[in-house]
């Protein structure tokens, strides 16, 4: 069933969003893309190249794109595409499961996946669950995700699992839609911070997964966290109340 005008208004918002948010959180500042499928097509909307400041993209700049690299609805004045639209067309067309993929070059998670180190789920319950399974590993090819056989490849890494390190180059997210995946970047990020700064005074201990489980069921429900409403959509609209995350402890 195609997708009526009122959910494409919102789908494209929140793809809008999650590119903002991603600028406001320090996930990225010119380079990076969120994506969402529309339902009942083999296309998904992403936003157009050049780079332009993650916190100026808006709904109505969004292209949109087949499974084939095709541009098949936009802008006219922005038709071009960004180079690795295959990590999105070849995640969707592996997974009719997921809904929404971001691509970040996040420092801290990155940095973790540099490092061949585990991101552990260490602070809180709702939070941590976004790496309650560590991040899988993609380091075949170091390169930007270009070609469309690099694409499969990725697609193969996450394929059952919401987040997986491009390593020496960044990190993807994969879910069942667009607050979800953007949410658990701003997470995992965190944790990654907190993972490694903890392993500067000792051992971490991670939550225990049964604590987790809730938050899980959740997710793969496709809930979408109360938080998007009632705090991510406000700092959005407010974004000179972003506090230092360290703060939130």
């Amino acid at each position: 069933m195609a997708i009526d005008e009122a959910d494409m208004r919102d789908l494209r918002e929140n793809v809008a969003i999650s590119h903002r948010l991603m600028y406001l959180t320090g996930l990225g500042t010119t380079r990076g893309h969120s994506s969402a499928r529309i339902s009942g097509t083999d296309t998904f909307l992403i936003k157009p190249w050049p780079h332009i400041q993650m916190h100026r993209v808006k709904a109505d700049e969004l292209i949109v794109m087949d499974f084939e690299g095709n541009i098949v609805g936009g802008d006219p004045a922005m038709i071009t595409k960004v180079s690795e639209w295959p990590i999105h067309a070849e995640i969707y067309r592996s997974d009719a499961g997921v809904g929404a993929i971001t691509h970040t070059h996040q420092r801290w998670a990155s940095m973790m996946g540099i490092a061949g180190a585990t991101i552990l789920p260490v602070v809180g319950t709702e939070a941590a669950a976004a790496v309650a399974d560590p991040p899988r590993m993609f380091d075949e090819d170091k390169a930007l995700i270009r070609r469309v056989q690099q694409g499969i490849e990725v697609a193969k890494k996450i394929k059952g699992h919401p987040a997986c390190h491009l390593q020496n180059h960044g990190m993807v997210f994969a879910g069942p839609n667009v607050q979800t995946v953007t949410m658990e970047a701003i997470e995992i990020e965190y944790q990654a911070e907190m993972t490694w700064r903890a392993m500067l005074i000792g051992k971490p201990e991670a939550v225990p997964k049964l604590d987790l489980q809730p938050a899980l069921q959740r997710r793969s429900a496709g809930e979408v966290s109360d938080a998007w409403e009632n705090y991510w959509k406000w700092v959005d609209q407010h974004p000179d109340s972003v506090r230092p995350r360290w703060s939130d402890i």
